[in-house]
């Protein structure tokens, strides 16, 4: 765990719980626009050291309001308090699930900006090779619920422009890519295929910390408020 992702989760937190005064729906509230805005060292955090943060938080919150509830009604209402926790343990389930937001939503980000910009390099080539980079491509596309959106700088930009391969050697070192990369085929050919490696590694943990959160949002933390709000009604 460390305070980076802590510092993320929280600031994430108070951005949703301020635009949630307007608009309904929790999910994907503060999304970034445009690709840039990813956060890389967010990406490239570890899933435990996420998952821990999230859970510190949500706990956190929730023993907190629970706590403050014990201490007013204790000698008042068991009722409540007993209302109170049900609707405590709902609501930390729901942090964790919004707190897991701040990252899943970057790396939503990162894999949409750069499978998009592998799906534009494999473009117009020919050989097996390149068509099965880009078909892979697309079924990452279509089967992982990202977006084809492609970088600001690359936005009209043709395939074999020299932006593409400009932005490529700016960008590289987000893929741990070492290499100089060039316009010759075999050169392209080395990072696209070490480029599906990595997206393949971030697919996966974005793919367990996805199935946390849609856990932890399910309908029984719905429930778990429910019953608690029932109990205080009837308190």
């Amino acid at each position: 765990m460390t305070v980076y992702i802590l510092r993320k989760m929280l600031s994430h937190l108070a951005v949703l719980l301020l635009v949630n005064t307007v608009y309904i729906s929790l999910r994907r509230i503060g999304k970034p626009s445009s690709h840039v805005d990813y956060d890389i060292k967010l990406v490239k955090q570890q899933i435990q050291d996420v998952l821990i943060s999230a859970a510190a938080i949500g706990v956190s919150f929730g023993a907190l309001a629970f706590l403050l509830v014990l201490m007013i009604q204790w000698n008042q209402n068991v009722l409540v308090v007993i209302a109170a926790f049900f609707i405590s343990v709902g609501m930390a389930r729901q942090i964790v699930s919004a707190a897991l937001d701040a990252v899943t939503t970057d790396m939503n980000a990162f894999l949409s900006s750069w499978v998009s910009t592998l799906h534009l390099l494999a473009k117009d080539r020919q050989t097996s090779e390149w068509r099965l980079i880009e078909d892979r491509v697309e079924v990452i596309l279509l089967g992982k619920n990202l977006e084809y959106d492609l970088p600001v700088k690359l936005h009209g930009v043709k395939p074999n422009s020299p932006q593409v391969y400009k932005y490529l050697n700016e960008r590289k070192w987000e893929l741990e890519y070492q290499h100089d990369i060039t316009s010759e085929d075999h050169s392209c050919l080395a990072f696209a295929q070490h480029a599906l490696k990595q997206m393949r590694d971030k697919l996966q943990r974005y793919d367990q910390l996805v199935e946390v959160q849609e856990r932890t949002e399910a309908v029984n933390n719905v429930i778990l408020i429910a019953i608690g709000t029932l109990i205080w009604l009837l308190s």
